[in-house]
């Protein structure tokens, strides 16, 4: 028998392919998402589309223009009536607002920082053009400014931009919680961009990033969710507080008793390990449940007095 030809055994097309197996054909025959990375059955990609959808950049969400709504059932001269009410309701409410901050007295918190809110320059502009204290505008000669646009700020992927001047004139401004959330109930848009500064000073784009959605008071967090941290003292939130108080959170702060702690807190109470000092000086450290130490603990009064051992509902046990 001759050599085999290029006819033989291996074909014209090289040597045989093993058959897919059920598996191999099952992975083949689905369309991998390109958002989640799963891999969908050609007749179930219209649904999945439906629920794996990429989440837009906060700068890119589009805002509901509040103006558009209001005006639609206006005539003219009820709009340049309304127009003028606005002007002049805004700048006077503005207006006592900066008077009531210029007089306010600061309030003790167990955060001593200071809390200020970002807002783009261009905006704020385009609001004076309005109410008639900065340089007149075409775009707001009949029409309020649009919703408050912070997208300017950003780059494309959702980070702050790096070359950002402050300064009406320039990039971004620093408001109040008060005058901020005057703009945001009227105004609408956004995103939020929120800044604490540890020294009690009026923030600064370069100051640890912070947020918070909820009840105000006095300039800070009281009751909401959010997350801040003083990098100097570690105090602060992740999660929910109330009162402004801890809540439902892990952090290090004030809770409802008087008592600072850090760690774990549950609908007020510490829960898992954490440290406790008390309103008389006593420090307590160890696992704790529903407010009270539960496992390996110790306690130090305020006499220096210690206590080690295992704790069950607050007792420690074996004495």
């Amino acid at each position: 028998m001759g050599p085999e030809g290029p006819e033989g055994p291996e074909g014209p097309e090289g040597p045989e392919q093993p058959a897919l197996t059920a598996a191999e054909i099952e992975e083949y025959s689905r369309i991998k998402c390109c958002v989640c990375g799963e891999r969908v059955k050609a007749e179930d990609v219209p649904e999945h589309s439906r629920s794996c959808v990429l989440a837009p950049a906060p700068n890119l969400r589009l805002q509901l223009d509040k103006w558009c709504i209001v005006s639609a059932s206006m005539t003219p001269s009820e709009q340049r009536t309304f127009l003028h009410m606005r002007r002049t309701e805004e700048l006077a409410k503005v207006e006592e607002i900066e008077a009531s901050l210029a007089k306010r007295m600061p309030q003790l918190w167990w955060m001593p920082g200071k809390f200020g809110f970002i807002i783009s320059s261009r905006w704020l502009r385009s609001w004076r053009s309005f109410v008639g204290v900065g340089r007149p505008s075409a775009e707001t000669r009949d029409r309020p400014p649009a919703p408050i646009i912070n997208g300017g700020l950003f780059e494309i992927d959702g980070t702050l931009r790096s070359n950002l001047q402050e300064g009406l004139q320039h990039d971004y401004q620093i408001l109040e919680q008060p005058m901020w959330e005057f703009f945001l109930q009227v105004y609408g848009g956004g995103p939020a961009i929120l800044r604490y500064n540890c020294q009690g000073a009026v923030p600064s784009l370069a100051d640890p990033s912070a947020s918070f959605e909820g009840k105000w008071r006095d300039g800070r967090p009281d009751t909401g969710h959010g997350r801040v941290f003083d990098p100097q003292s570690g105090r602060g939130f992740d999660g929910e507080i109330q009162d402004g108080f801890l809540w439902s959170c892990t952090g290090k702060g004030l809770l409802k008793n008087g008592s600072h702690f850090e760690g774990q807190v549950v609908d007020g109470l510490p829960e898992g390990p954490g440290r406790e000092v008390s309103c008389e000086g006593a420090v307590l450290e160890g696992a704790f449940r529903r407010g009270k130490l539960h496992g390996m603990g110790r306690v130090v009064d305020a006499h220096g007095m210690a206590q080690e051992g295992e704790w069950e509902e607050g007792e420690l046990q074996g004495i």
